[in-house]
């Protein structure tokens, strides 16, 4: 899992101290499933954990030709975001900006 040295505690859920409501956890954890289940012939085929949509877009841009790796890391977090539930939809992005660089940048769209 690759997560920040701080939690934001909008993304820690209430009964672990934080502020994220039990239907947010659902709706973000249906979401990362939908993510990973995009990708999982990809994973399937190589040999990478896959834990978070940060994976999810690593492997799909493993599995492509080098010349089409950008468009493809392109074409996958779109995919991703297109799926967001608009109730955490600003949460994610947001948190996606402050984690991008400790995950390989694959959030620049």
């Amino acid at each position: 899992m690759i997560l920040p040295a701080v939690r934001d505690p909008r993304l820690v859920t209430v009964r672990r101290g934080g502020t994220l409501t039990d239907e947010d956890h659902h709706r973000l954890a249906l979401w990362a499933a939908a993510c990973a289940e995009h990708v999982l012939p990809l994973f399937e085929a190589s040999e990478h954990d896959l834990g978070a949509a940060a994976y999810a877009i690593k492997a799909a841009v493993a599995a492509a030709p080098a010349e089409q790796a950008d468009g493809v890391r392109r074409a996958e977090c779109r995919w991703q975001r297109d799926r967001l539930p608009v109730e955490v939809r600003d949460l994610v992005l947001e948190d996606q900006g402050r984690r991008n660089t400790i995950c390989w940048n694959v959030f620049d769209v």
